[in-house]
């Protein structure tokens, strides 16, 4: 993950021009003829995605054919690695472009290194090859890479680059910084220029025209690189050696705490509370997994672990979608330790993990009632959480063994109604997001718990969907949403019925 908005990509601006019949010969017409391409895929990235992929793999051939007329050329490099790294960000055209999404990264990191060998110092190559990195990362982690070991190589390789991205920005902002001042005493002591001089400065300013323009840093760069650090030492605390843990919560500490506030107070004074309010989540959402990660390496108990969740009890909290999805999250996953705890160690706190799912569902409900476009865009994602804390909860209520009273298991049936009218909900904000990934799950999981619902009101299970269900249910296993003995009933309640 990425927990803070992606930072946008750099690339010349595409140049309008027609698709030539001649093979382009230049870099400059290769990078237009590339240019002409991702405009024609980008038109039709929502409409078409078969389109749209044809029309970004031409663009990926023109410039690897560039590439083998101009092997150093930076910016066909540069802007091929990009293209691949923002493909990889958009799930529906990624089948169109490569065998996966893991084959497509690692074409990806390839591209960048390339990239990085031929300017090692360019911050936005640097930028990109962290994220491509951290993405890598996170996909090879969530295929079960065994003991994680790629995934943490990969991130600390991340978190290196991401070290040298912020070292270089910072040298560039204060360069810029002292060229401004230098520019404003020469403006102030001038007497007005000679023709000599105004000769010279015309020629100087034709040059100017013709180098490579270098877009200059700003705090937001910085502030960009800062948020990607902590979502590469989020996903890293999770996976990595628990000895390690100290020195990435220090290095959180000093990103969060050290340098973000100086970077913000260069903001505009209208940006910066946004940006502090950012800053505090990404804060959170690290120390949140860290707490998650020491307490399933049994260095602290759930009670620790959960006062540890205090951290997300910073200003703006109530107003942010964002932020209340992320606790909400944070809590859950906290349950979803104490149950894999519980398989080897036969004990779990019930009161106190229920306690944490309905403080859950409470911080969902808020975010779903803000009218915020931020709330809006996540609506689908927040019913659909809701509708799997539902869930989770019916595992608590129906696992014998688990101290819970007896109000909490009778409702049980209710729980399951209520998952489904959640996952519909989903479904419907999904459909009208135009999110087809959470359209596909949630109605597969709304369809089961139709079925499930019915037969445990009396009714009969009907002949279709039986592929289905079994797959929904495995799925909800595998995310610890139900227990083996819970699915397991509810695969043979359908097949008797």
């Amino acid at each position: 993950m990425a927990n803070s908005k992606p930072k946008q990509f750099t690339r010349p601006p595409p140049k309008k021009v027609k698709a030539k019949s001649a093979e382009p010969q230049t870099a400059d017409e290769f990078q237009e003829a590339a240019d002409f391409e991702e405009e024609a895929g980008g038109k039709w990235r929502a409409g078409d995605p078969a389109k749209s992929a044809r029309a970004f793999t031409r663009a990926l051939e023109l410039y690897e054919r560039g590439l083998s007329k101009h092997p150093q050329n930076f910016d066909l490099a540069y802007n091929k690695a990009r293209l691949m790294l923002e493909l990889s960000q958009q799930p529906a055209l990624v089948p169109h472009i490569a065998a996966s999404l893991e084959t497509l990264l690692h074409a990806a990191l390839e591209d960048h290194r390339k990239v990085l060998r031929l300017d090692g110092e360019n911050v936005d190559a640097l930028f990109n090859t962290a994220q491509v990195l951290t993405s890598l990362a996170e996909v090879l982690h969530g295929e079960g890479d065994e003991d994680g070991e790629q995934p943490t190589k990969l991130l600390h390789e991340a978190l290196e680059v991401l070290s040298a991205c912020l070292s270089k920005q910072e040298m560039m902002f204060e360069q810029q910084r002292i060229d401004s001042e230098a520019r404003i005493e020469e403006m102030q002591d001038e007497a007005s220029p000679t023709e000599a001089q105004v000769e010279t400065a015309a020629s100087s300013e034709a040059e100017e025209r013709t180098a490579t323009i270098v877009a200059p840093i700003t705090a937001s760069d910085l502030l960009d690189t800062v948020h990607a650090s902590l979502a590469a030492l989020t996903t890293l605390v999770a996976i990595d050696d628990p000895s390690e843990s100290g020195t990435l919560a220090d290095m959180a500490e000093a990103l969060a705490e050290n340098k973000a506030p100086r970077y913000i107070a260069l903001l505009a004074v209208v940006d910066q509370s946004p940006a502090r309010l950012s800053t505090a989540l990404d804060r959170a959402i690290f120390f949140a997994s860290l707490a998650d990660a020491r307490f399933s390496n049994h260095a602290v108990d759930l009670q620790t672990a959960i006062e540890q969740l205090q951290v997300f009890n910073f200003p703006g909290k109530e107003s942010s979608a964002h932020a209340l999805f992320a606790e909400a999250q944070a809590r859950e996953e906290l349950v979803l330790s104490a149950l894999d705890r519980s398989e080897t160690s036969g004990n779990i706190d019930g009161p106190d993990c229920w306690g944490q799912l309905t403080a859950a569902q409470a911080l969902l409900s808020a975010a779903a009632g803000l009218s915020t476009d931020d709330a809006r865009e996540r609506k689908a994602r927040i019913y659909e959480l809701k509708a799997d804390t539902e869930v989770l909860r019916y595992r608590l209520a129906s696992t014998s063994g688990i101290e819970l009273s007896d109000a909490i298991r009778c409702s049980a049936g209710t729980l399951l109604s209520n998952s489904r009218t959640f996952y519909k909900g989903a479904m419907q904000h999904g459909q009208m997001l135009g999110d087809e990934e959470i359209v596909a799950q949630s109605s597969q999981h709304s369809a089961l718990f139709d079925e499930v619902v019915r037969i445990t009101q009396g009714g009969s299970a009907t002949a279709d969907g039986q592929t289905e269900h079994g797959e929904a249910l495995g799925g909800l296993v595998e995310d610890g949403l139900l227990s083996d003995e819970a699915a397991e009933q509810m695969y043979n309640m359908l097949q008797i019925s």
